[in-house]
């Protein structure tokens, strides 16, 4: 194999979170009389972490909003979303298959994502067990993606130099990821960014096929 390591974000990449990610924000939203948003508009507030992804979806709102309304729905959506994060959710077609195959080609997988950690590693152990030598979901006062601190942690901790990973995410922040880091990048479009708006912030490879990533990791 060409790596030693490779390394996934989760939402979008792995699993189709959306409709989940979408129903535990407008729930946060009802319970704050606020009226609920799309799931196309919500896609578009997706990959910085939850509290951009709230700031995102008040920014969308008429007129402007207090820094107490935004953390009352950051609290509200995560609650609701740790018992409720299997809504809809399911891997990507053809992403089990591959992680397989990587796996048993003797590849260390691991996931980085700027979801919270208890929901990543709910949605992991469930649709995954046993797959991933290590995963990192998001924690309070802790660095997010695209600082490369995130990714440092996992090399340690799997004994990998940069050289030897390769990083795979579908959305801008995971160019940047890779780029901060020092990393090879695949990207993939059948999450929430497209292809073209992929290209238009630094993606090189592109894959619209989850088979494409163990071909090209041979």
């Amino acid at each position: 194999m060409r790596y030693k390591l490779a390394c996934f974000d989760l939402d979008g990449t792995l699993l189709d979170t959306l409709a989940g990610l979408a129903n535990a924000l407008n729930a946060a939203r009802r319970m704050n009389g606020l009226a609920p948003q799309t799931e196309e508009q919500i896609k578009g507030f997706i990959g910085n972490g939850v509290e951009k992804m709230i700031e995102r979806s008040l920014s969308a709102d008429p007129g402007t909003f207090d820094e107490a309304l935004k953390e009352k729905l950051m609290n509200d959506r995560l609650s609701y979303y740790a018992a409720n994060c299997k809504y809809r959710t399911k891997p990507y077609d053809g992403i089990t298959e591959m992680l397989l195959k990587l796996k048993e080609a003797g590849m260390l997988l691991a996931v980085v994502t700027n979801k919270d950690e208890i929901p990543t590693h709910i949605l992991i152990d469930h649709f995954f067990p046993g797959v991933f030598d290590y995963v990192a979901g998001s924690q309070p006062r802790m660095c997010r993606k695209p600082d490369p601190e995130v990714i440092m942690r996992c090399l340690t901790a799997l004994d990998t130099e940069p050289e030897d990973c390769v990083y795979i995410g579908d959305s801008e922040v995971d160019v940047k990821t890779a780029e901060n880091s020092g990393l090879d990048l695949i990207s993939c479009d059948w999450g929430y960014r497209s292809r073209g708006f992929l290209k238009e912030h630094g993606a090189g490879t592109i894959c619209s096929d989850p088979a494409d990533i163990w071909r090209l990791l041979q």
